[in-house]
């Protein structure tokens, strides 16, 4: 799944439009669950959040192996150690829209990297409507 998330994450941001928009979202939105970078004490870890043209973001991934590779690239554990990892599933991160909102956060950026989109905060909500399943549905 990771390689085809990042075939239409590099789809769309060349230019592909509409058919190819809609199936990144759908695929985004099929995970079981996506991934945080916990930051802080590790007796209350929060998910990390960066910082994108003076706007603060939360950075989600969609796999273990972007996170992981996210981590290494800002001087992670390289000695096979591992790295630790929040989950949550699209419906749980979207339930908090409100107060991801509330925080200043703009928007969630999963994959940040070369495999990066991006989708505003206030707009969690519909996407989940549109593109969003619960885990007892087929995928659509």
């Amino acid at each position: 799944m990771t390689d085809t998330l990042d075939e239409l994450a590099t789809a769309v941001r060349e230019g592909a439009g509409g058919p190819a928009v809609l199936r990144l979202w759908h695929a985004v939105y099929a995970l079981e669950r996506w991934w945080l970078l916990p930051t802080g004490a590790a007796a209350d870890p929060r998910p990390m959040v960066g910082v994108v043209l003076d706007r603060t973001y939360l950075l989600a991934f969609t796999s273990e192996q972007h996170l992981t590779r996210f981590a290494t690239g800002r001087g992670g554990p390289t000695d096979g150690a591992g790295t630790a990892a929040m989950s949550i599933t699209p419906a749980d991160l979207t339930a908090l829209a409100p107060a991801l909102m509330a925080q200043g956060l703009a928007g969630v950026v999963f994959n940040h990297g070369v495999h990066g989109v991006m989708a505003p905060v206030g707009g969690l909500e519909a996407m989940w409507a549109q593109f969003g399943r619960s885990l007892d549905e087929k995928p659509r």
